[in-house]
Order: structure tokens, then sequence, then C-alpha cells
């Protein structure tokens, strides 16, 4: 266990030296051709990076006080849940454009224009597979020796011998992840309607599409990392446990062979996640065209 505290402890650390140089690296949106853009673009980022900031925070605090593993489990996707919460009140808080005459386009946005394909294609997977997994270990799962739900993963090999083998991702872990999941799929969906919904800005349209597609693919990759850590989490432990058995079956090999290809996978796509969300926003990346 004090591995994996060391562990997430580095992670975080290295999130937090990305942060303060995309800080002093990133310019500032003054080169965006409005005010109106300008001020979207600060308040959004500002929002965005105090979201991410809180959940460090939080996630820290979490991986520290929650009872044999289930802290760890939990502290990336309360982190994903705080930079959602950024991202909904960065844009909240973008006000309606202002001036005595005012333009409304006939455009129809919808949330598929905005997310990215390949990246929105790779949540929504492992967000499946992780109500798949989940279901799975919640099922097999027995209570331990001091009658903990789903905590051991329970065999009878004979009419004389039985192996029980733990930790196991039960219910024990699976409900309290269920509602932080589920708390951030909502705050997804809210904040993803917002961006798509909020007065566009005056100035360059492209521009502001830009700043849309911005925010939508931090939303995504919150929900990436919401869902992928858990995932990769999941899929190790069980992994573990259910290799250790001597009375194995033979066709356990399949789940396992599975599990040794999706826990690198999830793990490959937290960290694409956290590029993004650490990343410079892309509409303000240097040498970038805008996006029409």
């Amino acid at each position: 266990m004090s591995v994996v505290v060391l562990f997430v402890v580095v992670v975080l650390a290295v999130v937090v030296a990305r942060l303060v140089l995309v800080a002093r690296s990133t310019p500032a949106p003054a080169a965006l051709p409005s005010p109106e853009l300008r001020a979207t673009a600060r308040t959004t980022r500002r929002w965005r990076l105090a979201g991410l900031a809180a959940g460090l925070g939080v996630g820290v605090i979490t991986a520290y006080q929650g009872a044999l593993g289930r802290g760890l489990l939990l502290a990336a996707p309360l982190l994903a849940l705080c930079v959602l919460a950024g991202v909904l009140v960065g844009e909240l808080r973008v006000s309606r454009p202002q001036g005595p005459v005012r333009s409304a386009g006939l455009a129809v946005r919808r949330v598929r224009d905005y997310v990215p394909r390949a990246l929105g294609a790779a949540v929504g997977a492992a967000t499946t597979l992780l109500v798949v997994v989940g279901a799975l270990t919640t099922a097999a799962g027995s209570p331990d020796d001091l009658g903990r739900a789903g905590r051991q993963l329970f065999r009878r090999c004979s009419a004389t011998m039985a192996e029980g083998r733990g930790a196991w991702p039960g219910s024990f872990y699976t409900v309290p992840l269920t509602v932080v999941v589920a708390c951030g799929l909502v705050a997804a969906g809210l904040a993803m309607t917002r961006v798509v919904r909020r007065p566009r800005q005056s100035g360059d349209v492209g521009v502001d599409d830009a700043l849309r597609r911005s925010a939508a693919e931090a939303v995504t990759a919150a929900v990436g990392l919401l869902v992928a850590v858990p995932l990769a989490g999941i899929g190790a432990v069980a992994g573990v446990a259910m290799a250790g058995f001597g009375c194995r079956p033979g066709w356990w090999n399949v789940p396992l062979a599975a599990l040794a290809v999706l826990v690198p996978a999830a793990v490959a796509l937290a960290g694409w996640c956290v590029a993004i969300l650490t990343g410079p926003p892309r509409v303000l990346r240097p040498s970038e065209p805008v996006l029409r």
C-alpha cells in the first residue's frame, strides 16, 4: 500500500509541475479578435485551472483518508469531478454579449459537433467497460473475514477445499465509486449543455467555436479521468486476485488476458486526459490555426 501511495504522490507532483510550466509558457488571450472573446477565454481558463487545483487537494486528502484503499480508488474520480465543476462554473460565468445592437445566428449547435471524436470514442468505451467490469466484480464478490461486503473473491475448489482471495473490487469499493461517477456524468452533461448553449460572443465566429471546442475537450478529458483510473484500478486488483488462486479453472485465463490488455489501455487513456487537462487550451496554443 505504501508503494501505491508513493505512486499517487509522484503523479500529483508531476501534474502540479506541469501546471506551473503551462502557467509560465501559455500566452495570454490578448491575440483574440474581440474583448468579449478575450474575457471568455480568461474566465473559462481560470475556473478550469481552479477546478483542477481544488481537485488535486481533494484527491490527496481522499487518498489518505479512505479506508482499505477505497480513498485511492476515489481520489482521481473526485479530482475529475472538481474539474467538471470548474468548467461548468466558468461557462456559467461567461456573460451575455453587451451593447445596444446584438444579432443572433440561426445555426443549430449540437454537442457532437464540439466533442473531439477520438477522445470521445475512447472515453465512451472506457465508461461502458467500467460499468461492465464493475458489475461483474460486484456480482462475484463475497464478504471478507470481518463481514465487509464484496472484499473477497471466494471459490469452492472441491467438496473439501475452498479458497478466498482479497482485496477484491466488490461492492465495498464499487458502491461509493458508482455514486461519484454518476455525479460526475451528471456534471459533465450540465457542463457540455452549457458549453453548447451559451450565447455566442461577438467577434470571430471561428474563434468562438474554438473556445467551445476547448471547453468540450476539457469536459471529455475530465470524464475520461473519472472513469479510466478506477477502471485500471479495478482491473489490476481483480487480475491479481484471480491469478493468485491455486485452484484457478482454465477458463479464467480468458478474463485474465482481457484484463492484461484493459489495464494498460486505461492507464494510457488516463495519461492522455491528464495531458489535455494540464496543457494550454487549444485555442491559445501558439502556431495553431483557428478551428472553423
